[in-house]
């Protein structure tokens, strides 16, 4: 799957040889301007690359030097319902592994389920539901099926981000985040009903390339910024344009903590 993109990524990668890559989800692009002179390769180049439709996701790659890392930085990512095949995920991030990529932090803006997780907050995953009917690993199979995923989000980048954190004085939330398909927002009774399943979190992304990577053997951190209060726990209508504000005024948070934890080995 997507061996023509592979190909060219090659090429243009030369001898640079990735360990990190990070998702930016919606809003979240301006993190890949801390990249030392970065590589940027646009998905439309890439033959056979999935492109991404959403706003917020300027659909590139930033390659380069971030902190003691080799990075690959996908400026936009890929969501089901923009009719994106799950398969077709699991390829990109198998694209990833095979450029050598070993841990991969990714990052999403996400409903808090909680009152007292209020919009603007930083919530680290330690754990998801899988609530959108699809799976990334149907049909994508070389090696054998059933893969563990009691430790999806890596424990010890989970401790290493906890202590960064403590260090920069930024209060970091940790809890579950629960996928749903979208593309519409949750109605009130879905939130109850989430809230229930034990989720503090909702969104439309992140579980795909989660799966693929635990599959793969590459380590995961995910760390969602809450954009609003799902919908039911206030009397707000919700909106992108509002997620994206509220999403800009955390960039700061987020982009320090994952430059600090960069900057270590």
């Amino acid at each position: 799957m997507l061996e023509h993109s592979l190909d060219y990524l090659r090429l243009k990668l030369g001898n640079f040889k990735p360990d990190t890559a990070i998702v930016l989800g919606s809003g979240l692009g301006l993190l890949s301007a801390a990249i030392e002179n970065p590589i940027v390769i646009p998905y439309a180049e890439i033959p056979d690359f999935p492109k991404t439709t959403v706003a917020g996701h300027e659909g590139c790659f930033y390659i380069g030097k971030l902190g003691k890392h080799n990075v690959m930085c996908l400026q936009g990512r890929f969501h089901l319902y923009e009719g994106i095949a799950p398969r077709l995920i699991a390829g990109v991030v198998d694209i990833l592994h095979k450029l050598g990529v070993e841990q991969m932090i990714i990052t999403n803006a996400a409903g808090s389920l909680d009152i007292n997780m209020p919009a603007g907050s930083l919530m680290m995953i330690k754990d998801h539901i899988n609530f959108s009917g699809q799976n990334p690993l149907i049909g994508f199979l070389d090696t054998p099926r059933f893969p563990d995923m009691s430790n999806a989000y890596t424990r010890e980048l989970r401790q290493k981000m906890h202590r960064i954190a403590q260090k920069e004085n930024i209060k970091l939330y940790e809890g579950t985040y629960i996928m749903v398909l979208g593309p519409n927002y949750e109605t009130p009774s879905e939130v109850r009903l989430f809230r229930q399943f034990g989720a503090d979190a909702v969104g439309m992304s992140t579980v795909p390339e989660v799966i693929s990577a635990s599959y793969l053997g590459i380590k995961v951190l995910g760390i969602s910024v809450i954009s609003n209060l799902g919908t039911g726990l206030t009397d707000e209508i919700q909106s992108h344009e509002d997620v994206m504000i509220t999403v800009a005024e955390s960039i700061e948070s987020m982009s320090l903590l994952i430059k600090d934890f960069l900057e270590e080995e």
